[in-house]
This record gives C-alpha cells, structure tokens and sequence, in this order.
C-alpha cells in the first residue's frame, strides 16, 4: 500500500507473502546456493576446461553474460546482487560456520577496520587495480586467469572475513561496491524505515545489535538515518530483527535517490569521476580507431604497448577529475556564495544517471552480439566434447544487427542525460538555495560526455572474444 507521508512510495512488505519469505532465515540461502554451485563449476572449468574463450564456460559466462546482466540489475532492481553474491556468502559462512540459521559466536577476531579506510578509498584502488589486471592479463579471454582470479578473490575475503567484523570486505574493499552501490540510486527501489520517529523512539535497536531471529546489519547501515541505497546489500537482515516491523521495502520512481539526496561524500564524488573515465576507457580501447591511435603515440614517443596503455589508463581515470573541476572552479566564479567543495561534491551525483547509461549501452551491445555464444558452451561447458542440450554444433549470431543496437544505445544514452540534467536542476534547487547558475558550466561537461560517447559508440568494436 502506498504510504500517507510517501504517496509515491508503494511497500511490497504490506504483501503477507512477501514479508513471510523475506523473514524465512533460508531465503537468502537459497538464493545463494546457486551461485556458488555456478561460481565452482566456473572455476573447475577455467582450470580444467578448454581455454578457447569463444567456447568456455568461464568467458561467456561471466563476461559477457554475467557482467552485462550485472549491470542491467543495478539500474532496474538495485543491488539485488547482493543478496546472492557467492562471494559475500562464502564470507558469511565461513564467519558464522552456519549457512543460515542465527549463531552467537563467529569464527572471526571481529576486529574494526581503521576509521581512515571506512570509505571508498581502497574500494577504489581495488578497482582500478583489477580493471587494469583485466587489460594487463587479458582476463576477459583466458578462462585460466579468471579462475586464479576468483580464486584469489575467495581467499581475501576469507582472510578478511576472519580478521574483521561482519561484511567489512562488502563495505570497504570489493572492486565493485563503489561501482554498485552509486549506480543503484537510480533503482526504483528502497529498504527503508517505514517511521523514522518509531526508530528514534526504539530502546532495543535490534537492527544493529541483532537478536535471536537475525544478525545486525552486516554492513553497518541503521535503518533509521538510512536515505539511499548505496550500502544497504538486500540481506534482510533487518526485516527479520526490527520487532515494530517498521522496515518498508519500497517501490519508486527511477532516480528517488538522487532526486532526494541529502548526504553527499567527497569519496563518492571521487568515485564517480573515476568510474566515469574507466568506463570511457574500456569502450575506447574496443573500438577500432584506438589500434592506430596507440600505435601513432608508441610511434613518436618509443615507448612499448603496455607503458602507452598504462599511461592512457591513469589519464583516463585523472581527465574527468580535472575537466569537473575546471567546470566547478567556473561555478565558483559565477556564485562565491557556495563553497568549492560543496559544488565538487554535490553535482556529481548528477553524473551517476548518463554514466549508468552509458555503461549499461556498452554492455547491452556486448550482450546482444556476443550473449548467444553460451548456447553452444550450455552443450559442452568444459569443451570435452560433450553435446548435453544438443547445441553443440550451434553457430551464435547476434540477437540484433548493429543498427538497431545502436538504436537502442542511443535512447539510453538519451534517457540518461534527461534524468542527469534533471538531477542537476534538483540539486541547485534542493542543496545551493535555488542557484542554477552555478550548474551551467555542469551542464556544459555533461553535454560534453554525452555527445563524446554518441560518438564512440558509432565507431565499429572488436568483440571480447
């Protein structure tokens, strides 16, 4: 039913059935048991299996199909992800030496991690160490390095889960969380409290102390201050504990994060940015173009493939940091009345919705030219030969030609910058008293990106496999 104070909120815990599964100790079990069932047989077929890419499990899989739904996911359901993650749930049960049911004592010294890494920080050098270890590697085509990489993966989160309390790797450290966690604010949906006076009036707070139906939230977020979705990992935990069922899992319009922000970070800002010219990065180096533009600089400036990539790599992820701050430093200029740091911090979240799009639009074209390659690989998963579903012998072709993918990349894009610019209209309102002058120059790299990334997104690409 859709709440008095929140008219444009409509919470699917009012439904019995749906709130009788979500406080089942085993829901989040079963969701889990799959993907770590699917996450071992990719890692017996990276190290047992063919190492043809174009015919491993472990390439299309995850790659492709995987990491073009992740993305997907993010826009339309949040960090869903999360809730099945293999990753965080072989944490979890090796912390708790249980796979579900509520236990006192973990398998773990609970330390805290350092007050001055409970940020983005080294979520961020992660990421860009294993965007780099992809180039560097050629993860993306070998089934042997993605399964060391799982494997390496697995091992640092057991170390940490032992180490530190609770889910400190899914808050802090994952490659990803930065990634996921701001790109799910453009979600249309929320955990929230239902009543943030009922919180406030709550002794017990069993939310983040835990009680004898669930543990405290797993990443250390109160429900009660709770306003986006960034850290919340949709364990549930909290609809279990909070004994004045005062949790809510709400339905609502794409982007209620942004529209509604009041908590804005400097790290996230940062993150942002990076994640911004990453992304610009990873499609650059796919499109044709890039061969003979590398070449040309290894030409004049004699340095070798690698050290021009890496240094390609570092620009990218440092240019739109320095472009932003151009445009803010012009803010600035056109309004002294607002602090540099709080235009740095509070516009970049209106990046988050053309930056989403235009991720999910190079995913979506991986996904429809290249996502039909797992029907043959269904068959013979480890390249033994086999023929299981009889599609051994099918010869993938892409769901859609080239024009209407492109199409389709075009109206997102399009999509994106109506939601980014709106955003941006809403934060001048909402946090800088009404001033949309100091938005122009952020209008200005806005529209710069977009019609950057039409373009590059017209340019004919090399597949990932």
């Amino acid at each position: 039913m859709k709440s008095e104070d929140r008219p444009d909120r409509y919470d699917l815990l009012d439904n019995e059935s749906i709130r009788s599964i979500l406080k089942n100790r085993k829901t989040q079990f079963l969701f889990q048991l799959p993907a770590v069932m699917f996450l071992v047989l990719v890692v017996f077929a990276g190290f047992f299996g063919i190492q043809n890419s174009n015919r491993s499990l472990v390439t299309n899989s995850v790659w492709v199909i995987w990491w073009s739904l992740l993305i997907i996911s993010l826009a339309v359901a949040g960090r869903v992800w999360c809730l099945m993650c293999p990753f965080g749930a072989i944490g979890d049960w090796v912390q708790r030496r249980t796979f579900y049911k509520k236990v006192n004592d973990t398998f773990s010294l609970n330390r805290k991690l350092p007050v001055k890494f409970r940020n983005l920080s080294l979520a961020a050098v992660f990421f860009l160490v294993i965007t780099w270890a992809d180039f560097q590697f050629n993860l993306v085509n070998s089934p042997l390095n993605t399964a060391y990489f799982i494997v390496a993966l697995l091992g640092l989160i057991v170390i940490i889960s032992i180490i530190f309390e609770r889910r400190s790797f899914c808050r802090y450290v994952c490659p990803i969380t930065g990634l996921i966690g701001l790109y799910s604010m453009f979600a249309p949906f929320e955990l929230r409290a239902k009543e943030k006076e009922t919180c406030k009036t709550c002794k017990e707070k069993y939310c983040i102390s835990g009680n004898e139906n669930g543990y405290a939230c797993p990443v250390f977020e109160y429900p009660g201050t709770m306003d986006k979705n960034n850290h919340c990992v949709l364990c549930t935990e909290c609809i279990k504990t909070c004994h004045r069922n005062n949790i809510s899992f709400n339905i609502r319009s794409f982007a209620g994060d942004l529209f509604t922000l009041t908590k804005i970070r400097m790290d996230e800002a940062l993150f942002i940015l990076i994640l911004l010219g990453v992304t610009i990065f990873q499609t650059l180096i796919m499109i044709r173009p890039w061969v003979g533009f590398t070449r040309d600089l290894m030409v004049y400036t004699g340095a070798s493939y690698d050290s021009v990539r890496f240094i390609l790599f570092i620009t990218a992820a440092v240019v739109p940091v320095l472009v932003y701050s151009i445009a803010i430093g012009t803010s600035k200029l056109l309004d002294i009345k607002i602090s540099f740091k709080d235009i740095f911090t509070g516009y970049t979240y209106s990046i988050i919705p053309l930056g989403l799009m235009m991720h999910l639009s190079h995913n979506i074209r991986h996904l429809l030219e290249e996502g039909t390659g797992i029907i043959p690989v269904l068959s013979d998963p480890f390249g033994f030969g086999w023929n299981l579903f009889g599609t051994s012998g099918y010869i993938p072709a892409p769901l859609l030609n080239i024009n209407n993918i492109l199409l389709i990349q075009w109206l997102m894009m399009l999509v994106g910058l109506g939601f980014s610019v709106s955003v941006g209209k809403n934060i001048s309102r909402r946090m800088f008293h009404g001033s949309d002058s100091a938005y122009i120059p952020v209008l200005i790299f806005v529209l710069i990106f977009f019609v950057f990334n039409l373009w590059v997104l017209g340019q004919p690409i090399m597949h990932k496999h």
